[in-house]
């Protein structure tokens, strides 16, 4: 074996060299890179509070969800005319959000009005039932008991029955409002109820439709099978409009 230069020697320590250094390299690629990737694991679930969750850092974080509003702190009803007669318009009493279903009926009430539906919200027509007087002449708007309800039309109050009867039973109280647009007529409002905190409107107090609010949805779930059920996934409790005559039979 023969001897190695000065020159060759010191080629063969930088090769040595070269290789080790690779190799710390591929060292601290396999067990640097994820010891730091724990490490800042463990700093994330640390800020979070908890330790329940990593947080991204590239996202931004996303807003507290408002709380939903209460049925009886709901919002005004959008301004959509349900339907008309002889000059009066109707207005959605709820939030459109909580409505479970809009149904129109006849009614045994001889001075009942003929209600001409409107707007964009869709609608059932209830079958006849051997009931008399005008396919439309009743409207019932549904929602969960205890939902706010406002006033349908604007105007002044003209008569509060409380209680309002059913099947012998006290359910709530029923409200008549005189339109502004027209005389003569009175939209009739039942299926409300008012929790003892409630000041609902009194009789001569002016209402402006889908500002006022009347009252709340009472729960008849439990008086009486209510119609409406038929279009909704629920026992049917709903508020209940009318337009009849001054004067007029019922």
């Amino acid at each position: 074996m023969r001897t190695l230069t000065r020159h060759e020697l010191a080629a063969r320590r930088a090769t040595r060299r070269r290789r080790d250094r690779r190799r710390r390299s591929l060292s601290f690629l396999i067990v640097g890179v994820p010891l730091l990737a724990g490490l800042l694991a463990v700093a994330l679930l640390t800020r979070s509070g908890n330790g329940a969750q990593i947080v991204d850092a590239s996202r931004p974080a996303p807003a507290n969800p408002l709380p939903l509003a209460g049925l009886g702190t709901a919002p005004p009803p959008e301004n959509v005319v349900l339907a008309d007669a002889e000059g009066v318009e109707l207005r959605l009493p709820i939030s459109r959000d909580l409505v479970t279903a809009i149904a129109f009926h006849p009614a045994d009430v001889t001075s009942a009005v003929r209600l001409d539906p409107r707007g964009s919200v869709n609608h059932e027509v209830a079958p006849r039932a051997g009931r008399s007087g005008p396919d439309t002449a009743a409207l019932d708007v549904g929602a969960p008991a205890g939902t706010a309800v406002y006033s349908p039309v604007s105007g002044v109050v003209a008569s509060v029955v409380d209680p309002y009867r059913v099947h012998g039973e006290d359910v709530g109280f029923e409200m008549a409002i005189a339109p502004a647009t027209a005389a003569g007529l009175l939209v009739r409002v039942t299926h409300l109820d008012a929790p003892p905190a409630f000041d609902r409107p009194r009789v001569g107090e002016a209402v402006t439709a889908g500002v006022t609010e009347i009252g709340r949805v009472a729960d008849f779930s439990k008086v009486v099978e209510q119609e409406i059920a038929r279009y909704t996934n629920d026992s049917g409790n709903h508020v209940h409009i009318e337009m009849i005559r001054a004067g007029g039979g019922i």
